[in-house]
């Protein structure tokens, strides 16, 4: 009965989109230490189930590499993968995500296979697609995108932040997509922030032209130059203000810039351009929100150190690859 739960649950939360903060709680209760034998059991099920779903050989090209790009080494004489528990989960979800952005890009009718790009964290890589367009992805970033675009758009999918240079084409609009969401612009350049673990989306133009579609798509905005649409996935709700646009793309120059931001989203940009992991608790934290901007080449022990000066009731402590936050 047990098994069948923890099994029930695994899969309500892979099939749904769900806040970060439910996204913690449920990799802390899969890292718990109660029915693990259980939780690992059903995990490993599932995730044999998943490879053996019929996807195109591209796609399990795919998934195979964000295997690889976690650090994922299979053992032969179990034909059983090991992991930590949440490295598992996040595998599962992976793949499971991959298949429907595979399907979900399908729709705009391409024949060749899908390309994933990763970017590990604390790099920066910049691509040029089939059609010439410009993309210049941040750290922790996914992009999917065909071999060659076939189909009436030149469609995209993004995980993570992304800059991108259109390459002009009017008959055929190039469309950035994510959860709950999509860009399309026919030529012209923009910054798309879409990291899974945040609440809000972000779309800042920096010239030409854009179509923002978001809230299952019932809702959008045309952007001018250096406007910025945020779209919350939680609330449904979104708000289009004017944009420090040297600030927004400040990460293409491997600076870092927080504007009005909360403590936790501060740890959660500096895990992605540092290999780093923030540990604290959520009520240590206060509800204060912080600007800070910092050069290229700053190292964590120098940010932290302005930090907590300015924050004032907190301390950290930086030991192998953790930074430890008390108060």
């Amino acid at each position: 009965m047990m098994k069948n739960y923890i099994r029930q649950v695994i899969e309500l939360f892979s099939q749904n989109d769900y806040p970060v903060s439910v996204q913690k709680q449920f990799r802390h209760w899969l890292a718990d230490e109660e029915h693990k034998e259980e939780k690992m059991e059903a995990l490993a099920s599932l995730w044999e189930e998943a490879g053996q779903q019929r996807v195109p050989q591209g796609m399990q090209q795919s998934i195979r590499r964000m295997q690889q790009n976690i650090g994922m080494r299979p053992v032969s004489s179990q034909k059983k993968y090991i992991l930590r528990i949440w490295q598992v989960a996040s595998v599962l979800l992976l793949a499971v995500s991959s298949v429907s952005i595979y399907l979900l890009l399908e729709k705009d009718d391409f024949s060749s296979d899908l390309i994933e790009c990763h970017i590990p964290t604390a790099e920066i890589h910049e691509l040029t697609l089939p059609d010439g367009t410009s993309v210049m992805l941040n750290s922790k970033s996914t992009l999917f995108y065909p071999e060659s675009f076939n189909g009436k758009t030149r469609s995209v999918y993004l995980i993570g932040e992304g800059y991108f240079k259109v390459m002009p084409d009017k008959e055929h609009p190039f469309i950035v997509k994510g959860s709950d969401f999509q860009v399309t612009a026919l030529g012209t350049e923009f910054n798309v922030n879409t990291y899974s673990e945040n609440d809000e989306v972000y779309t800042t133009l920096v010239s030409g032209s854009v179509k923002v579609e978001y809230d299952n798509l019932i809702s959008s905005v045309i952007l001018k130059p250096n406007q910025q649409l945020s779209y919350n996935k939680l609330t449904k709700k979104s708000r289009l203000q004017q944009s420090q646009v040297d600030d927004v793309i400040a990460w293409q120059r491997g600076e870092l810039v927080f504007s009005d931001a909360h403590l936790e989203d501060i740890f959660t940009r500096l895990e992605h351009k540092y290999p780093y992991t923030f540990v604290y608790s959520f009520h240590s934290l206060n509800n204060n929100t912080y600007s800070f901007r910092f050069p290229k080449n700053v190292t964590l022990e120098e940010i932290m150190l302005i930090i907590s000066q300015v924050v004032g009731d907190i301390h950290y402590v930086i030991k192998d690859n953790k930074c430890y936050i008390t108060n």
